[in-house]
Formats: C-alpha cells, sequence, structure tokens
C-alpha cells in the first residue's frame, strides 16, 4: 500500500509540475507581448495611424482624443505579427484592432492589417 501511494503522489507531483511549467511559459510569453505592444516604437506606429485616420487625432478638436491598449486582448497570429486592441476615447464600442509586424527591411514595426467597430467607423465618417 505504501509504494502505491508514493508513486501516486510522484505521479500528480510531476503532472503539478508540468501544469505550473506551462502556465509559467504563457505568462512569460504575455509578457512578452505586452512589452511589444505598449513599446513607444509601437506607441508610435499607433498614433500615425490614427493621424492618417484623422488629421487632428489626439488633440482636443479631434474625433480621436484618447486610445488604450487592452493588454489583455493581445495575441500572437498564425501569418505572423501581433494582434492588438486598441479602445478608442475610452469607449469599448469604439475599437480597432491592428496587426503589427516587424518589417523585414527596416526592424522596426508596422501595421499590415485593421478591423475597425461599425460604431468607430461611424465615429470617422460624422
Amino acid at each position: 500500500m505504501k509504494k502505491g501511494l508514493k508513486i501516486l503522489i510522484g505521479i500528480l507531483l510531476l503532472i503539478g509540475i508540468g501544469i505550473g511549467g506551462f502556465a509559467y511559459m504563457q505568462h512569460k510569453e504575455h509578457e512578452k507581448m505586452v512589452t511589444i505592444a505598449t513599446s513607444q516604437e509601437a506607441r508610435k506606429v499607433y498614433e500615425d495611424y490614427f493621424k492618417q485616420l484623422d488629421s487632428e487625432a489626439l488633440t482636443a478638436q479631434g474625433k480621436i482624443r484618447t486610445y488604450e491598449i487592452n493588454e489583455n486582448d493581445l495575441e500572437y497570429n498564425p501569418m505572423g505579427g501581433l494582434s492588438v486592441l486598441i479602445v478608442i476615447n475610452e469607449d469599448k464600442q469604439l475599437y480597432v484592432r491592428l496587426l503589427i509586424i516587424e518589417s523585414s527591411e527596416t526592424g522596426s514595426y508596422e501595421i499590415s492589417g485593421s478591423v475597425k467597430s461599425a460604431s468607430f467607423v461611424n465615429l470617422l465618417k460624422n
């Protein structure tokens, strides 16, 4: 009985270590994504993009006054790049999801795609 109990405890311990290691690696990967998405270089790319959409963006007169990176909604795209959800003007109905990639030529970040919410598109039209 004691030998069976030791084996069971050993197996449970190995399973626990495996799950803990996986969770740790997921946490580290998320930290890396947050570091990229919130970097000054990435913020410059976002701000340039917003200024293309609204020449007065990020000013009191602009339609796009503020933006916030949703750090809980970052994911790597299987085709490459990092998908970043950005909330506009502190309104969760106004958002854009940007796919940023690192340019193979310059090494800097650039936007390779975007998806805008219907509310955000309407804001830009008016």
